[in-house]
């Protein structure tokens, strides 16, 4: 279509295109010549669907015969199927097996006849809530949700069940990405993502954990969720307690601020639950009836995933099948996936055996010890059992009797319920010798490194060496720092393991061979330092701008001045510019390097027009970098772009934009952009909503403030934030909302912040005897009222 048009309008010239395009500010995208050459000449799919709109318009204003709003009607339906046609996933409707997914199988129900696959779904107040994300991405936002709770709580069930509505709606794909490792899968095509896509993430913690490729996963997705021409997507995820915790530790992380507002936390139990809904719920399932009748507490998720037979099965085990599932436990506390190779479980089991009990053991032992282990309890699955998956062969989808660890050899997945029970139980002990020896010789490649890790924090300094020189082999950056950083200590002259670092290492993370550097600087390894300097600055993956930044600061520290010349010419001229954080600490670092051809090259690609807009902060940044540099009207199109088009779901960021726009002297965008922030922006972040009422009436938009505090943010903020709800209180008191104040103080007991609430007016005096459940202070009461109950 795009070169019929082309040719219809007189085949104009590039320049000439480029010219009208930047002429005019009403046009979706602003592509440049090169980008417009691409995109008429080109047959792959242009990666941005505004650039195309941009150009069939131009054109077709220039024929006689188009309609300028009807072609680019027509190139975005276009570029929407072409994109659909090449997206991930299958179609939804398609996705009929919960247990390929993941969820967890049902306990067996002894009376005879045939069940559905999963019992009858007990609806609980968390489903609201996720049922309200999903209506969202049904109306064409992009969303994302990640239910945390503890192992078999009903997570991976509840967001299987919230589908629903999209199979119905019909025009939704899946896609779970899981092969061959889930980060790598993930990365590999996440650019692929078409609208109207669920991103199916159970386990998020195996996706965004693990440093730097969690790192780059969630930016990923960040970009993804930002992506307009890619909406509607739904990113769902589960976790955890403690793998939130783990994740979330560091604030201004890809991984904290993608999971920032997606959390929805999941009971435990059914406890709270309306009795006559569980009797009335037994009399349609007989496992469910089961699961009602003899949880404890009321566990019944986790009853009817079978966690209490699978701790009996446990607990009854003979010993080689006991101690295979003890192996597994450590494996996964240890580091490893939850892809156990069979080979590691073998070799590892002795260890955990007496001498007594290895003299007994039988030629057919392993047989026997996997057949129990794989033994459904209740039907739900066995301690240990052997995954199956599916893999991509020749672009089409063929089944594989079962996945297949990095030797060839068979993987086997632990329990989560017992993963969860052996890092409670096993919290104390150290695995015995024989289990880092067999981790040593068949643990997979990328999880040696956190094997690694744990043993030398265990103080096993030989079984942690020996893993990081594997995981460096396999060309781990992160191993390799540690294996140059603690043979040092133990070996000062020996640059052996230095050598062996330089020489192996990926260089598809800068962030990793720039620590590499810095590890080999300190060992004294020169010659080692200007060898791995050398295939860097030729190889280095450039699709990080900040990951090269710090890699040019190693290099200038290293005093690689022709290596920092040579990489600053690289990245300048390829380096991607979606990421305006990491533009602007790679334009800093040039600067500094006194690359001045460098950052004019680098800005002679308009990063302005390229920066992605989902991370508010990093535009911010971004804005003051190209200030720095002289590039004045980049400022101003970024400025532009911000104010049309910068995300809201993160009122914190926006509060960073604002003064960043100030600083910029952008005036008109300041109030435009405080505009749509007071519309449009999310109010359920406390702390980021008091942040944007400070930047709006610091900036004098009294009128913006008006506007925000319409939407009574008071009703809306969330209650999990105890420093944010304090300081959101402190900035509606300071903007004279004191009816707001009232309304976010009333709603302070029901969210367990009672003595928060008795520091405002005269509360502490009125309620010295406490409340009501409806709401009034308490009468008078002494210690005679009290009844003798004991």
């Amino acid at each position: 279509m795009i070169y019929e048009l082309y040719v219809e309008a007189g085949a104009p010239s590039l320049e000439t295109m480029a010219a009208v395009v930047a002429a005019d500010d009403d046009l979706p995208g602003a592509p440049e010549k090169d980008t417009i050459h691409r995109i008429i000449r080109d047959t792959a799919l242009p990666p941005s669907q505004a650039d195309v709109v941009a150009v069939v318009t131009v054109l077709a204003r220039a024929t006689t015969t188009w309609d300028s709003h009807d072609a680019a009607q027509r190139a975005r339906d276009l570029w929407v199927a072409a994109r659909m046609s090449s997206a991930v996933g299958v179609p939804l409707g398609e996705a009929s097996d919960p247990f390929v997914l993941e969820v967890h199988r049902p306990i067996a129900a002894e009376q005879a006849g045939t069940l559905p696959p999963l019992p009858p779904y007990l609806p609980r107040p968390h489903d609201q809530q996720l049922a309200a994300v999903v209506q969202r991405a049904a109306e064409g936002a992009s969303m994302m949700t990640v239910l945390v709770a503890g192992s078999s709580a009903g997570k991976t069930r509840a967001c299987w069940q919230a589908l629903e509505p999209l199979r119905k709606a019909g025009g939704w794909r899946l896609w779970h990405p899981f092969d061959p490792t889930r980060p790598q899968a993930a990365l590999q095509d996440l650019d692929r993502v078409g609208p109207r896509t669920v991103v199916w993430l159970n386990e998020t913690q195996d996706y965004l954990g693990g440093g730097e490729a969690g790192e780059r996963v969630a930016a990923g997705l960040r970009t993804l969720l930002a992506d307009r021409a890619r909406a509607p997507v739904l990113v769902l995820g589960t976790l955890w307690p403690e793998h939130h915790t783990d994740l979330t530790r560091r604030p201004e992380s890809q991984v904290r601020q993608l999971l920032d507002g997606t959390i929805i936390e999941v009971p435990e139990t059914f406890t709270g639950t309306d009795p006559a809904v569980l009797r009335q719920a037994a009399t349609t399932d007989p496992r469910l009836a089961e699961a009602i009748e003899h949880a404890e507490d009321g566990q019944i998720t986790q009853y009817l995933a079978g966690g209490p037979e699978l701790l009996a099965r446990f607990t009854a085990a003979e010993p080689a099948a006991k101690a295979m599932i003890w192996a597994a436990m450590d494996a996964r506390r240890m580091g490893h996936r939850n892809a156990l190779p069979l080979s590691l479980l073998e070799e590892a089991v002795p260890a955990y055996l007496t001498a007594t009990q290895y003299d007994q053991l039988g030629e057919d032992w392993l047989e026997r010890a996997l057949a129990y282990t794989a033994q459904p309890c209740k039907g739900a699955r066995g301690p240990v059992t052997r995954i199956r998956a599916e893999r991509p062969h020749r672009g089409r989808r063929r089944h594989t009797p079962h996945a297949s660890g990095h030797d060839g050899g068979p993987v086997y997945q632990l329990a989560d319920y017992l993963d969860q029970h052996g890092r409670a139980t096993r919290a104390d002990q150290i695995p015995p010798i024989g289990f880092w020896e067999a981790a040593a010789a068949h643990a997979h490649p990328s999880d040696q490194r956190a094997l690694g890790d744990a043993a030398w924090n265990r103080g096993l300094y030989r079984d942690a060496t020996q893993l990081h020189k594997n995981a460096t082999t396999h060309g781990d950056p992160w191993a390799a720092r540690s294996l140059v950083a603690h043979l040092h200590r133990l070996h000062p002259t020996d640059h052996r393991p230095a050598a062996h670092a330089a020489a192996h290492i990926a260089l598809d993370n800068p962030y990793g061979v720039a620590a590499l550097l810095g590890g080999l600087r300190e060992a004294g390894a020169g010659d080692q330092v200007t060898a791995l300097a050398d295939r860097a600055t030729a190889h280095a993956a450039l699709d990080d701008p900040a990951g090269v930044a710090a890699l040019l600061d190693r290099l200038r520290a290293a005093g690689a001045d022709d290596q920092v010349t040579a990489l600053a010419d690289r990245a300048a001229a390829q380096v991607a510019l979606d990421d305006p954080r990491g533009v602007a600490v790679l334009l800093d670092r040039l600067r500094a390097a006194g690359a001045g051809d460098q950052v004019t090259a680098l800005l002679a690609r308009n990063p302005a027009a390229h920066a992605a807009l989902d991370d508010p902060r990093g535009v911010a940044v971004l804005l003051r970098g190209l200030r720095e540099a002289g590039a004045d009207d980049q400022v101003t199109a970024l400025a532009d772009r911000a104010t049309a088009h910068a995300a809201l779901d993160d009122p914190r960021g926006v509060a960073v934009l604002l003064p960043g726009l100030r600083a910029a002297g952008a005036d008109d965008q300041v109030t435009a952009l405080a505009d749509r922030a007071t519309a449009h922006a999310a109010l359920d972040d406390p702390f980021g909503l008091a942040a944007l009422l400070d930047r709006l009436r610091a900036a004098g938009a009294d009128d913006q403030v008006t506007a925000l505090l319409a939407r009574n943010p008071a009703a809306h903020a969330a209650l999990d934030d105890l420093g944010g709800v304090a300081v959101l209180l402190r900035g509606l008191r300071e903007a004279g909302a004191g009816d707001q104040v009232t309304a976010l103080a009333d709603r302070l007991p029901a969210a367990g912040m009672f003595d928060q609430f008795l520091q405002f007016a005269d509360h502490r005096e009125r309620y010295r005897f406490g409340r009501e459940p409806e709401g009034h202070p308490a009468d008078w009461w002494r210690w005679e009222d009290l009844l003798d109950l004991g």
